[in-house]
């Protein structure tokens, strides 16, 4: 199966109905849904595609947040994951887990390029111009948390990222497992 078909099928699987359950957000011209995941879903995930058991130790131990986004406005939508805070029920900062935080573990881990391309497309994208009526899809890792967290996740708008900021909050998250 090719990576565009993969991607497709998992930004769908993301507007299911069965998904209506978990955390999501309607309105301002964005859809969004956020589905943690368990440390036994991320291992057979990345186990079946071959990953060295380190690294699907690694891996499975990080809080994994599955997003799913759609841009319903008529303008631009800007993706920015770094932009967006995540914090404990005391109000403490989680770190996000970026793409550089993972190559550089993998590269201590000796993770083979073609395991480290499968985890890039497995990821939101670090910046992305979302354009009217574009989806996009992926994970999102986390330092586990215990207890309940916040996601605070903010976008620009316009093509010069100078429209009005859109900020959506998602309350009482989980890293189920922690």
């Amino acid at each position: 199966m090719n990576r565009p078909l993969l991607v497709a099928l998992w930004v769908a699987a993301l507007w299911a109905p069965a998904a209506a359950a978990q955390p999501a957000y309607s309105g301002q011209g964005i859809e969004m849904r956020v589905e943690p995941r368990t440390p036994e879903q991320i291992s057979a995930f990345y186990e079946a595609r071959g990953f060295p058991r380190a690294a699907v130790e690694a891996l499975s131990k990080a809080c994994f947040i599955t997003v799913g986004i759609q841009n319903r406005r008529e303008d631009i939508v800007w993706l920015e994951p770094a932009r967006w805070e995540f914090f404990d029920a005391a109000g403490r900062p989680v770190e996000r887990l970026p793409r550089a935080y993972w190559e550089a573990r993998f590269e201590k881990l000796g993770v083979p390029p073609a395991s480290r391309a499968t985890f890039g497309w497995t990821q939101l994208p670090e910046v992305r111009d979302l354009r009217p009526a574009e989806p996009v899809g992926g994970n999102v890792t986390l330092v586990p948390v215990r207890g309940t967290f916040t996601l605070v996740a903010r976008f620009a708008t316009g093509s010069d990222r100078r429209g009005p900021v859109i900020a959506l909050r998602f309350d009482k998250l989980t890293c189920p497992g922690r």
